[in-house]
């Protein structure tokens, strides 16, 4: 390798689909339940209360669609539609892996000059099996999953790897989980942002944007770090 660098990268909507997944299911259901006042904010507060026990991924939001239908049915679900929630969640755990395009050929031309980490948070065994998939495994040197991304989560995966933090970037579409803890370690962010982001990866206020690189797409990041050498 020509660089010290360790690069970092997000998988769900920085390397393939993901969001866009959900907001289908979502809108899905939303039919199916025409009677919810605010359905995507109730959807959402059910998801935020349900982190803690399912965590991230397509079975715990299925849980929180579930969990939704009850309530808002007062107690007295149509089981039709339990049904129809069910078959969602098992179509998009089916989905085919799309690869966003430039990633191929990005990974692999960093690939040759970097090493490349993955690090994905989300059910285990569904991460897995996107990861398998997405014929992406050859490029990087390790694959990170995670329940949470957060700054201790960040600092155990470089103390693992034997990486300092000043040396260390991380790419993703999420300020919240991808940039704004790496960038509190020592680490830089490179955030590219993905039209679809879940409004729980939103960030509000303001942060200090020394260690944070905005991108348009992820082919930029080729001449960037170009740039650095």
């Amino acid at each position: 390798m020509s660089n010290k660098r360790i690069i970092g990268f997000d998988a769900d909507d920085t390397l393939w689909e993901n969001e866009v997944f959900f907001y289908r299911a979502q809108m899905k259901f939303i039919e199916l339940h025409p009677q919810m006042k605010d359905p995507e904010e109730e959807i959402l507060q059910i998801e935020k209360e349900n982190i803690k026990f399912y965590g991230y991924g397509i079975k715990g939001f299925i849980l929180s669609l579930l969990e939704a239908s009850v309530r808002f049915s007062n107690n007295q679900p149509d089981f039709q539609n339990i049904a129809k929630i069910i078959k969602i969640g098992k179509d998009m755990l089916a989905q085919p892996i799309q690869v966003l395009p430039k990633v191929k050929d990005t990974l692999g031309h960093l690939s040759e000059r970097y090493e490349l980490i993955m690090i994905t948070k989300g059910d285990l065994l569904d991460q897995q099996r996107k990861v398998e998939k997405s014929g992406l495994l050859k490029y990087f040197s390790s694959i990170e999953i995670v329940s949470e991304k957060d700054e201790q989560t960040y600092l155990e995966i470089l103390k693992k790897n034997n990486i300092s933090p000043k040396d260390f970037l991380m790419v993703g579409n999420s300020l919240k989980s991808d940039v704004l803890p790496v960038t509190k370690i020592g680490g830089t962010g490179i955030y590219i942002p993905h039209k679809f982001t879940w409004k729980h990866e939103e960030v509000n206020g303001t942060f200090d944007l020394e260690r944070i690189v905005e991108l348009k797409t992820i082919s930029d990041l080729k001449l960037w770090l170009k740039k650095l050498i």
